[in-house]
């Protein structure tokens, strides 16, 4: 039976878009309430430490990383609140007008959140370093070069999302987009795949060393957090769902702003209790 009280001339996958767009506001602010968490549960911790250099250094970059997940939240709700509330008589209903951005706050949201991932590359760049430096700089060339590619796609994408008329999903920000996100996730997965190599055989020395069966270092879990596998299942999800314009997007979008903290905070979490690996191990 249908519903008398449907909004008019909107088909089923419309309504569905927008049921999509709504939930991933929900879904965003409790990503954002774990991010939330990890941040007030890290700094507390880093509160507790001997001042130092790098502890300064550890509370800057979490402050950065929960100023611009405050940001990319609000602002995301905020596109909510201008999509079913402020324009709900938009021509073509709330599909249309999230379709044109957001305006100004959703290239906020959008912005904040391009620049966060740099920042969460860069830590696991800096992880990555801390597993492999002994064995040369040369480990190290290959995940910078996929860096650089990512951060310039990305800063031509924000450079196109400035201009006049200009969406996250007109034809040129999808070309850039789609490459960007693949190439980040990319470099999530080469450090993903070496650092869990690295475990694995670490593990395995401490067995022929029959030093103990390294099981309380190399769990999944471990491996997991260290190789920061939220932020690539996460955006692969998004990713594929974005290429083939799937409603799908709406839902892991958010999710994806808030995992390019909460990944770096479980790291900085694990290093701050004595449980990260780290250059020695």
């Amino acid at each position: 039976m249908s519903n008398p009280f449907a909004p008019p001339n909107e088909s089923p996958h419309d309504l569905y878009n927008e049921r999509t767009i709504i939930d991933g506001l929900f879904l965003g602010a409790i990503a954002y309430g774990i991010h939330l968490t990890l941040f007030i549960w890290c700094f507390y911790l880093l509160l507790q430490k001997k001042k130092s250099r790098s502890v300064y250094f550890l509370m800057l970059y979490v402050l950065l990383l929960f100023a611009m997940g405050n940001i990319g939240n609000g602002t995301n709700i905020k596109v909510g609140e201008l999509t079913f509330v402020d324009n709900r008589n938009f021509p073509g209903g709330p599909n249309a007008f999230f379709a044109t951005g957001g305006g100004p706050v959703g290239l906020t949201c959008n912005v904040i959140y391009i620049i966060n991932s740099w920042f969460q590359d860069v830590f696991l760049l800096y992880r990555f370093w801390m597993f492999f430096a002994r064995y040369g700089w040369y480990w190290t060339v290959l995940p910078n070069l996929v860096f650089l590619a990512s951060f310039t796609l990305s800063l031509l994408l924000i450079i196109m999302l400035c201009v006049p008329g200009i969406t996250l999903w007109s034809t040129i920000s999808i070309n850039l987009a789609i490459p960007y996100w693949a190439i980040s996730i990319a470099l999530n997965v080469i450090i993903t795949t070496c650092i869990a190599i690295r475990v694995l055989y670490m593990r395995h020395q401490m067995r022929q060393a029959r030093v103990g069966s390294g099981s309380e270092y190399v769990t999944y879990t471990s491996m997991t957090v260290e190789s920061a596998a939220l932020y690539t299942v996460n955006g692969l999800i998004f990713l594929v769902s974005y290429a083939v314009n799937s409603p799908i997007q709406n839902l892991a979008l958010p999710v994806l702003g808030q995992s390019q903290s909460i990944s770096p905070l479980l790291i900085i979490l694990r290093v701050l209790q004595g449980r990260a690996w780290s250059s020695t191990t």
